[in-house]
């Protein structure tokens, strides 16, 4: 049977970005091989062959390359299955556009026409949205959360959405996820759980507050090592220079920054966003899941030495259990070195001067 990818295949580039010879970084032409990587995956349809490798296992014979076959199955399953025609967005994604997450009923719902059960859904989320599936804060999320795990039929989670419409985020509400998560997986009535979410409904400001938490204390201990004369803004604007090696400002679109892969230079952040994440105001996963890594990175090299490749090696796995365990506190998606920014993270904690390594990533002359 066809496979689009294969487990081996991530198990050598892993080997190949974090276990390689060591690079000593003095000018961006050190880092090729690492970018070089990202953009390969980057490149990659991750999407389409997930599609792919899913509609073989349900009997359809197609590889990534056969569009027009995934596009009519596909269809056909969201008539059949789901009662409803398949969204133009979800024909856009097979066409080759990058799925998004704003509207994640259309992630889930593709998951349900592909007959997914909980775990499938889970591991396509990670795999092939490249992001973190089942945010019991989310309302969207947590009824899929629920009808998956308790293997009811999409109409339940269809009628579950209808009569979910009108539930109000209550702002005083602060139950911990893993509390919300714990609940969904205990209770297996449909009224009870309705009951449960009007009660725990969270607005963007209140998800991922764990998050917060632990970037704030992040920064916290950055910014103690650097000169604090000035306005916060200024603080966070040395911050961010401290921090990814440059001050904020538009990108040339001759330099080498705009020559990184998307899924690396995308949504990281600047004083503006930082000052956001500080104020408690409404910012993007990806960008709450990418100050928290290279903060964490950041951290962890200003003290600790690089100096022969077994102690790179071990700093190296150091990290990424550390960086790894605070993701899943947070509700994020774990490290997966198929990520362009993972892997461009990583390629860079794999040299002699990880933090220099990562600054002449994001030189802009």
């Amino acid at each position: 049977m066809y496979r689009s990818d294969s487990d081996d295949n991530t198990e050598n580039i892993y080997d190949r970005i974090c276990f390689s010879e060591p690079i000593y970084p003095e000018t961006i032409d050190d880092l090729k091989a690492g970018i070089e990587q990202a953009i390969r995956l980057e490149n990659r349809p991750a999407f389409a062959q997930g599609a792919a490798d899913r509609l073989n296992d349900l009997g359809v014979e197609c590889t990534v390359s056969d569009t027009d076959i995934m596009l009519a199955r596909i269809r056909e399953r969201y008539k059949s299955i789901l009662g409803k025609p398949c969204p133009r967005t979800v024909l856009e994604w097979i066409r080759g556009t990058t799925p998004g997450n704003t509207n994640r009923q259309n992630n889930y719902e593709l998951c349900c026409a592909l007959e997914m059960d909980f775990e499938q859904t889970a591991e396509f989320f990670r795999k092939h949205f490249l992001t973190q599936p089942f945010n019991p804060k989310s309302k969207t999320d947590a009824v899929f959360m629920y009808t998956l795990f308790h293997k009811k039929p999409y109409e339940t989670a269809k009628k579950l959405l209808e009569s979910s419409v009108g539930f109000v985020s209550d702002e005083n509400a602060h139950t911990s996820t893993s509390r919300i998560a714990s609940f969904i997986f205990e209770i297996n009535d449909d009224e009870k759980f309705l009951e449960y979410l009007s009660s725990h409904c969270y607005g963007s400001k209140q998800q991922f507050q764990r998050a917060r938490e632990l970037i704030n204390s992040e920064i916290t201990q950055l910014k103690e090592g650097l000169d604090a004369g000035g306005s916060g803004k200024r603080l966070n604007s040395l911050t961010i220079s401290e921090l990814l090696g440059y001050r904020y400002q538009l990108i040339d679109k001759k330099s080498e920054k705009s020559r990184l892969p998307k899924g690396f230079t995308e949504s990281l952040p600047n004083d503006v966003t930082l000052g956001r994440i500080i104020n408690g105001e409404s910012v993007s996963y990806e960008l709450l899941r990418k100050t928290l890594m290279l903060l964490k990175f950041y951290n962890f090299y200003s003290e600790a030495q690089n100096t022969d490749p077994n102690i790179i090696g071990g700093n190296l796995m150091d990290l990424y259990e550390e960086i790894d365990l605070a993701l899943d506190g947070c509700g994020f998606a774990p490290i997966y070195i198929k990520d362009p920014f993972d892997c461009l993270l990583f390629f860079c904690a794999n040299s002699y001067d990880p933090i220099l390594s990562l600054h002449l990533l994001n030189e802009r002359n």
